[in-house]
């Protein structure tokens, strides 16, 4: 008999979990394929009728003022308006839910119109839309249609060039009990331990809905995951659920893993309400366990820890793919910061995104945002505005502190949203941490070069400054680039900056010694003086493979000995003789979100990159694949078929069209032998 009620327990929790997962699938889908966009004002085109058959078809998160044809930014009315449609039907399963469309995103203000009624206006392009249509959609399998007037304000346009729906849309379908998402927290209280055990204490907060006046006791369950896939924990409790109620329960988990930017792991807890054999809602909460404190005496402690915190401010910039929050384009972009030594990234709100979060959670890079809104005249809106961002991302354990322009009107505002971080103003953060890299039209500056040496990047790397911009004051940044191809300077005194944290550094010049010298600790620099001579210039360092690892914790241990030489060259290039085509994935799905980067570089014949190479090039693309965006890093005119390399090359950027087959990339370069590249797509 005990076996016989093991095996209907087994089969009730088989049950309960095909029913959960059922929930969760039907909970919403994404919205961002076939809307039809306008560009300019209209006077008629929010009407229901409207005929919109001749308008241009496009799929979210759309951009359409950083368009690779619209970098020529025209500041008349008709550039600063943008209009978005898009029809849809409610199956008759769907009677009784509420129905929500939820954008993650429009730069810009929105009026949003749902069978010809305005159903929401928002005046800022910097805070989530919730939105419920139910009240005035048509009857099951009728066409409803959605229409956006997304409009570039004065004060978008002096932070950001872009507009549109820049983001990801949802469709929301929600019965009578449910859960509100970004309502929902789960905060790290404390890690402590007990009698040689490590323990974490959550506390779980989340607020539940119920469409219905009259009140019943409900069930909730939760269940989390750990980082190694394994159930944890599973717990139903009662509660009175009323017409809005906050549900708040304590949670302790037994040897926790805590997320750190060396080790990041990820828990997942998901949310049921609802008996065993009706789930009424669910929800997926991601999280982290990890505790945050700032003082000013100590700076962050992040579980207890200072962490090494080295990056700079993510800047409102003119990206290939403009505004828009693609999941590959956010994860690639967190990839090739902590690539360049970024353990961490100052980001403003309006930079923010699901996607970029997620992929620095992931990844382990730390993320110190201004929570603050911009400037608005609507005062309360700009609260309503920074509130319901730092709400909807504080489970994110990536994010590791809120800064704030002042301690007086801005601070309460986000403490009231998120308890859990601390809340840091300006003016207490050392702004020399924060250094960009980049001048605006993409070239490396100099402090880039020892940033490379100072963050690890790389042992060793050099640059190289003409005779004519020399000067003898060595704290002034000279203008230097990584070249070596100087006609006319043959026989000029070159200097070439050396950089790197090891103990002693060598330079050649074409196989000769030219001396060897100590870095300085705080600089990390080396200064020769050598004369330009046609060739080959290298230096090299006895580079210690152990000062790449900087353990936190002393269960994370990585035994790595020994030392090898490391080396930097730089060539005389020769004439261009062909292109060189590489792509981050050979191999790639035709998933939401999924994009793939070619980049584009223009060789010699030894195989060098010709760092001043400015070459036209034709772009052909053949199979399941679009060009959404094609540049150099130069802020100039190009378009998705044409364009020319900048400081030896250019990027390409695909994006897989819902069908399987291989996607052929063909490049005409003027002068030169066309390249091809091909991706699989499945």
């Amino acid at each position: 008999m005990m076996q016989d009620g093991r095996i209907r327990h087994i089969i009730l929790l088989v049950l309960l979990l095909i029913g959960m997962n059922a929930s969760a699938d039907d909970r919403q889908m994404l919205f961002n394929d076939a809307w039809r966009f306008h560009r300019g004002e209209l006077s008629a085109a929010m009407h229901e009728q409207y005929d919109d058959t001749h308008w241009q078809m496009v799929d979210l998160p759309h951009d359409w003022r950083m368009a690779p044809d619209s970098l020529n930014l025209i500041d008349e009315l008709a550039d600063t308006v943008g209009w978005y449609r898009k029809t849809f039907t409610v199956l008759p399963s769907d009677t009784g839910k509420r129905v929500l469309l939820c954008f993650e995103r429009i730069h810009g203000r929105a009026d949003i119109w749902v069978n010809g009624q305005l159903a929401y206006r928002a005046a800022s392009g910097y805070v989530p839309i919730k939105m419920d249509v139910t009240p005035y959609l048509h009857a099951p399998l009728v066409n409803n249609t959605i229409t956006i007037r997304a409009s570039v304000a004065p004060w978008d346009r002096s932070a950001y060039r872009g507009a549109g729906v820049t983001h990801d849309t949802w469709l929301m379908k929600l019965g009578c009990v449910h859960f509100e998402e970004w309502e929902t927290a789960i905060k790290t209280n404390r890690v402590y331990s007990r009698r040689g055990r490590w323990y974490a204490e959550l506390l779980l907060n989340t607020l539940i809905r119920h469409a219905e006046k009259s009140a019943h006791e409900g069930d909730i369950r939760i269940r989390i995951v750990d980082p190694d896939g394994k159930n944890i924990y599973n717990e139903s409790h009662s509660t009175w659920i009323a017409d809005s109620t906050t549900f708040t329960t304590k949670i302790t988990l037994r040897d926790p893993k805590s997320w750190y930017a060396e080790t990041p792991e990820m828990y997942h807890a998901t949310l049921y309400i609802g008996s065993s054999d009706d789930i009424s809602d669910s929800i997926t909460i991601p999280f982290g366990i990890i505790t945050m404190t700032y003082s000013e005496e100590m700076g962050l402690l992040v579980n207890d820890e200072t962490p090494l915190i080295q990056g700079s401010t993510l800047n409102y910039n003119a990206r290939l793919t403009g505004y828009t929050a693609f999941r590959r384009a956010e994860a690639l972009l967190v990839e090739h910061m902590q690539t360049n030594g970024y353990t961490a990234v100052r980001c403003p709100m309006g930079l923010l995104s699901e996607h970029f979060l997620t992929a620095c959670d992931t990844l382990g890079v730390m993320v110190l945002a201004d929570a603050f809104s911009p400037i608005h005249p609507d005062e309360d809106w700009s609260e309503q505005a920074t509130a319901g961002n730092v709400r909807r991302f504080r489970n994110h354990p990536s994010l590791v502190m809120w800064c704030v322009a002042d301690s007086i009107n801005e601070a309460p505002v986000v403490s009231s949203a998120d308890s859990h971080r601390p809340i840091v103003t300006n003016a207490m953060l050392k702004e020399s941490v924060w250094s960009d890299e980049r001048s605006p039209i993409g070239d490396r500056t100099p402090y880039a070069y020892q940033l490379d040496a100072e963050r690890l990047v790389s042992s060793i790397t050099l640059g190289i400054s003409a005779p004519d911009t020399t000067r003898n004051d060595s704290t002034v940044w000279l203008p230097e680039v990584q070249r070596w191809t100087w006609p006319g300077y043959e026989g000029d005194t070159m200097r070439v900056n050396i950089y790197s944290r090891n103990d002693w550094v060598n330079l050649y010049l074409n196989d000769k010694f030219m001396g060897n010298a100590k870095p300085d600790k705080h600089t990390h620099q080396v200064v020769f003086y050598v004369p330009y001579t046609p060739g080959k210039i290298y230096a090299s360092t006895n580079f210690d493979m152990r000062r790449l690892w900087r353990p936190k914790k002393p269960k994370s241990k990585i035994k790595l000995s020994g030392r090898f030489n490391d080396y930097f060259r730089l060539f005389t290039e020769g004439e261009p003789k062909h292109l060189y085509l590489s792509t981050d994935r050979t191999v790639t799905s035709y998933a939401r979100g999924e994009l793939c980067f070619v980049k584009i570089e223009v060789l010699d014949a030894d195989g060098n990159i010709l760092p001043d190479a400015e070459i036209p090039l034709t772009l052909h693309i053949r199979g399941p694949g679009l060009i959404v965006a094609a540049g150099n890093g130069h802020d100039e005119p190009s378009s998705l078929h044409s364009l020319k390399t900048y400081q030896g090359s250019a990027l390409v950027v695909i994006r897989p069209f819902r069908a399987v087959g291989t996607i052929r990339l063909t490049v005409r370069p003027e002068g030169i032998g066309a390249k091809d590249i091909t991706i699989k797509v499945f």
